[in-house]
């Protein structure tokens, strides 16, 4: 059965990398919820987001760049992952895409950094790997 996991970032993080990678996780057996995948006009944000995607997911994928480290929605979905983490097990794999200051609550927890957005198949076989690992 393919882990499930829900994909935070920012919304302009999503045609530079995000929609690429989250295919790439899909493609090596990764169910990935991502937000523009999963919503349609008129869903509830809140609903999909908070009681669909990061309730039900095994892990969180969250991408660091200087666009998502300052985005209220990133940040909050950050907040629940960790209480999941702390009360459900739901693993965090943090993936730095740009040269940013890591959030407080992820120093503690090894990161994938990708040094080239263009180039980063090590590092997805990686966080594949981690999807799936108990």
């Amino acid at each position: 059965m393919a882990p499930k996991v829900f994909l935070s970032h920012a919304s302009e993080d999503k045609e530079r990398f995000v929609l690429g990678f989250a295919t790439k996780l899909r493609d090596s057996g990764v169910d990935v919820w991502l937000d523009k995948w999963e919503m349609l006009p008129g869903d509830s944000l809140v609903e999909k987001i908070f009681e669909e995607g990061l309730k039900k997911a095994q892990a969180v994928i969250i991408i660091l760049s200087l666009n998502s480290v300052n985005k209220p929605w990133v940040k909050e979905e950050l907040n629940i992952s960790v209480v999941n983490k702390i009360s459900k097990g739901t693993k965090i794999i943090p993936v730095v895409i740009d040269h940013c200051e890591v959030p407080e609550s992820l120093k503690s927890t090894i990161w994938e950094r990708i040094p080239d957005i263009s180039n980063y198949q090590e590092s997805l076989d990686r966080v594949v790997h981690r999807s799936s690992v108990n």
